[in-house]
Formats: C-alpha cells, structure tokens, sequence
C-alpha cells in the first residue's frame, strides 16, 4: 500500500489571544489617561472656587474691621489711640510681627477669644426663612425650599492692626501709640482643607486713613480717576462738596 504523505501548512497559534490582550490594554491606558485629566481639571477647578471663596472671606473682614476701626477713632475724638488700651495686647505668633518692634493687634478675635478664627459660614438657625427659599425669581410657582446649598463651614477669617509708624508726634510713644489717625489693616481669609489637606488662604491689607472731609465709598474702576487710584466724587457728579472715593486695597478713608 503506497501512503501519500500531506502537506500541512502551519497556522500561527495564539495571536488572536495576543490581538485582544493588546487591545485592552490600550483601552485601559486610554481610561486611565481620561481619567487623571478629568481629576486634574476638577482639582484646578476646586482649587480655583477655594481661591475666591478665602478671597471674599478676606474682604468681608477687611470691611467689618474699618468699621469697628473707623467707631474707635470717632468715639476717641481728637485723642491719640492707644492700641494697647483699645485693641488688648499685642499677638504673639510666629511670623505676625513683633510685640515688641511692630506689634500686630487682633480686632476681631474670634468667639473663643483672642488667637482664634471667624467663621463666615451660613447659619440656618438665624436665617430668615427667604433666604433658603427659591424667591420671588420662581414666580408665578409658590416658593420652595432649597434642596441644597453651601453653607461655607470651612470658610474663616482674621483681621490685624499695625501702626504705620509715623515720623512726626509720638516720639519716646513706641509703635503702639497712633497720632496721625493712619493705622495698617491686614485681613486673612482661609478655606480649611479636607482631611488633612492643605488649606487656601488669601490676605488682602489697606492703608485706612480717618479724614474730616467728605469720603464715599462706591463701586467702580479706576479708569474713572486718576492713575493713583482716587475717584474725584465731585467732578464726576458735578457735586461742589467735593471728596474722595478711594477705590484702591492699599489706601482707603473712614
């Protein structure tokens, strides 16, 4: 019996298997990738709301603090403030000046007293019932309550003093001792971080200044004034009172 001897050809074993282990890994590549960009946009994103939020907490201590500033030098009169005898004594913490050289003054200790924080978060117990409701905007639905809204637990502040250390008057007085009426505020606004995180802080400071003169405070750009900053209230609305609007974080009247 003559065997007739077949010629096999030979089939590559297991590239398809290779094929698909290939592809899932390119497609898991290409999630993680999508992935990280999307956690790094929304920590850019978080970091950014932080920035504004300790930024707006800042100025409403800025704000807070020239008012009690401006009741203390209109109840003194004509006499020199004391920053001992109106404010306490100086603060002792690191990097906050110096008790003894440039002394650095709480004006609005916090609730647990001098050294501590401000909260500027939203107390539903104290407030009104409009404002956690939708509105008159919802109109002609009745008004309904929020679902939800931040209440900037984590959202504080601090505001400090330091005397501008005047040339003239008050010499032998020390820096604690104000005689031009012109002292330095210096507000900071923290957002706590989450679980051991880092926290955002923003500080804004002003040279406040108490004049006799007409002062206004108004919204405004100071493309309306000069380039120093100063908004001449009378030449813009024709006023023969006069006085000066400033506009600028580094000077501001009371």
């Amino acid at each position: 019996m003559v065997q007739r001897t077949r010629t096999h050809s030979r089939q590559p074993r297991g590239f398809t298997l290779l094929l698909a282990l290939g592809v899932v890994a390119v497609v898991t590549m290409a999630v993680m990738l999508s992935f990280s960009v999307v956690g790094r946009e929304a920590d850019t994103q978080s970091d950014t709301r932080r920035k504004k939020e300790a930024f707006y907490a800042a100025e409403a201590g800025m704000a807070e603090g020239r008012e009690k500033v401006r009741l203390l030098m209109t109840n003194l009169g004509p006499a020199t403030l004391d920053l001992t005898l109106a404010l306490g004594a100086p603060v002792n913490e690191p990097g906050l000046g110096n008790p003894a050289t440039d002394p650095w003054f709480e004006v609005l200790p916090g609730p647990g007293g001098a050294g501590t924080w401000n909260y500027y978060g939203l107390d539903t117990l104290t407030a009104q019932p409009g404002d956690l409701q939708s509105g008159p905007d919802s109109l002609p639905l009745p008004d309904e309550d929020y679902a939800d809204y931040p209440v900037q637990n984590r959202v504080r502040y601090r505001v400090f003093l330091r005397n501008d250390r005047e040339l003239t008057g008050g010499i032998g007085a020390g820096p604690t001792v104000d005689y031009n009426r012109q002292v330095w505020l210096i507000a900071v606004g923290e957002v706590e971080g989450i679980e051991n995180s880092r926290p955002t802080r923003s500080v804004v400071q002003a040279l406040v200044s108490q004049q006799t003169k007409e002062s206004k405070y108004s919204p405004g750009s100071t493309e309306q004034g000069g380039g120093d900053g100063l908004y001449n209230y009378g030449a813009e609305t024709g006023s023969s009172s006069g006085g000066e609007i400033v506009i600028s974080n580094d000077a501001q009247t009371i």
